[in-house]
C-alpha cells in the first residue's frame, strides 16, 4: 500500500500504474470482443458448410432414387469425391471453430486477470485516500488545538496583566489614602 502524504489535495503516488492497468483492461476487453466476433464468424461458416454438405447428400440421394436407370458411374464417383472433400472441410471448420472458442475463453481469462489487477490498485488508492483523509483530519485537529492553545494562553496572559494592573491600582490607591491620611 502506498503511503499518504500531507497536502491540500489527494495525490495518489501509483496513479500512473492505475492508468496503465485501466488501459490494459480496455485492450483485453477489445481483444475479447474481437475473439467473440471471430467465433461467431467461424460458427456461421460451419453452419453454412454443414447446410451445403446436407444439400449435396440430398442431391446425391435424389439422383440415385429418382430414376430407374443408374446415372453415369464416373459422375457418381466424382460426386462422392466432392462430398468427401466437403466432409473434410466441415471437419476442418469444426476444428477452427473449436480453436476460436478456446481463444475466446483464453481471452476472457486474460480480461478477468487484467480486471483483478486494476481492482487491486483501485482498492489501494481508496485505502490510501482514507489514510490521507485521517492524516489531514489529524493535522487539522493539531492546527485547531494550537489555535485554541494560543487563544487560551493569550487570555491567561491578558488576565494576569489585568490582575497586575488591578493590584498596582489598589496599591496606588492605598498609597494615596495613606498619603492623604498622613496630611490631615
Amino acid at each position: 500500500m502506498s503511503k499518504p502524504k500531507k497536502g491540500k489535495r489527494f495525490v495518489y503516488s501509483l496513479a500512473s500504474l492505475l492508468k496503465v492497468r485501466e488501459i490494459r483492461e480496455k485492450q483485453e476487453q477489445d481483444k475479447l470482443i474481437e475473439a467473440e466476433r471471430r467465433l461467431r464468424e467461424e460458427q456461421q461458416k460451419e453452419k453454412e458448410m454443414k447446410a451445403h454438405q446436407a444439400a449435396q447428400y440430398s442431391e446425391l440421394q435424389q439422383m440415385l432414387g429418382e430414376t430407374d436407370e443408374l446415372p453415369d458411374m464416373n459422375y457418381i464417383k466424382l460426386r462422392k469425391l466432392y462430398i468427401e472433400k466437403v466432409k473434410e472441410q466441415v471437419i476442418e471448420q469444426e476444428k477452427v471453430t473449436q480453436e476460436a472458442d478456446k481463444a475466446k475463453d483464453d481471452q476472457r481469462e486474460k480480461l478477468t486477470e487484467a480486471a483483478k489487477n486494476k481492482k487491486i490498485i483501485e482498492k489501494d488508492k481508496e485505502k490510501t485516500r482514507i489514510e490521507w483523509k485521517k492524516l489531514m483530519d489529524k493535522e487539522d485537529g493539531k492546527f485547531l488545538d494550537e489555535i485554541a492553545t494560543i487563544g487560551f494562553e493569550s487570555k491567561r496572559r491578558q488576565a494576569e496583566e489585568d490582575e497586575k494592573r488591578a493590584d498596582l491600582r489598589r496599591n496606588e490607591s492605598a498609597d494615596v489614602e495613606e498619603d492623604g491620611a498622613g496630611i490631615s
